[in-house]
């Protein structure tokens, strides 16, 4: 993939609503995460910020370790409003750093006047929040990004 692909994908993503974009094609892998800013709701998204290219090793004989363990999204389980606090005086469920267990609280949608709490289903660091608190959410839209327990 060259590099004017590569610039039409980072594009693609800052104008758009997509948190996250994973693309591979022809052995290249490229990942494309944008940084959401608390606050920021009413300006305009800021640019991609982290890309990852992976080409695979010519002469490189080994293959990733089957049990190697990647980054989990949380996608939202339905529509409603998402809020990272149980209310409005309360500090956020978790930060981004924090290391979470499975069946944790991580965030409440509301949906029809009703709350529901959303979990965790594993163990692992926040390592990034994908929506903004008081965000109208789409089902299936990212929430959190999760990393694997041993991360930091």
């Amino acid at each position: 993939m060259d590099l004017a692909k590569i610039e039409q994908l980072v594009d693609l993503v800052t104008r758009s609503s997509i948190a996250e974009l994973d693309l591979t094609q022809e052995g290249t892998r490229i990942r494309i995460l944008k940084r959401v800013s608390a606050g920021a709701s009413a300006l305009p998204a800021p640019p991609a910020s982290v890309i990852s290219v992976e080409t695979p090793a010519l002469n490189h004989q080994a293959s990733p370790a089957p049990d190697a363990v990647t980054d989990v999204v949380v996608p939202a389980p339905m529509h409603g409003i998402f809020y990272r606090a149980a209310a409005p005086d309360e500090p956020p469920l978790v930060e981004v750093g924090a290391r979470i267990e499975a069946g944790q609280k991580i965030c409440i949608i509301e949906a029809m006047k009703t709350f529901i709490d959303i979990a965790a289903e594993a163990p692992g660091v926040v390592l990034a929040v994908l929506a903004e608190n008081g965000e109208e959410i789409a089902a299936g839209q990212a929430l959190f990004r999760i990393g694997p327990a041993g991360s930091s």
